[in-house]
């Protein structure tokens, strides 16, 4: 797989069709749907999932972030032991690739959240 992210055709095709629906459909449609009482007897929880998304990417970008510190303190200490320094440098690009997961995590929640208050879902964080 040359160290490549591949995403299928598939998923691809999904996303695009998600993302086009979304566009184009009417937001009174949307607004109607959820009665203002279920949205003020709802908005403990959605407070609850905002508060619990937060701390789960914080919590990645830490542990991706002290996983790098740790791979350049063992690349620094590897010296010239070649396995020693691959495996840092891999654990290197396992935290930069963790950091990437938690920005697009966030990317994603964000975007879903615009969409939802939007549509009258949810009320604005």
């Amino acid at each position: 797989m040359n160290g490549r992210l591949r995403v299928p055709g598939r998923l691809a095709t999904l996303a695009a069709t998600a993302a086009f629906y979304l566009a184009t459909a009417n937001t009174a449609l949307a607004a109607s749907s959820v009665p203002p009482a279920a949205q003020k007897a709802l908005q403990p929880v959605e407070n609850m999932i905002g508060a619990l998304v937060a701390i789960t990417i914080g919590l990645g970008v830490a542990i991706s972030g002290a996983v790098i510190v740790w791979g350049g303190i063992e690349k620094t200490l590897a010296g010239a032991n070649a396995e020693a320094e691959h495996r840092a440098h891999k654990r290197i690009e396992n935290g930069i690739h963790g950091l990437i997961w938690m920005f697009l995590a966030s990317v994603i929640v964000g975007t879903i959240t615009a969409i939802a208050v939007a549509y009258g879902l949810i009320s604005s964080p």
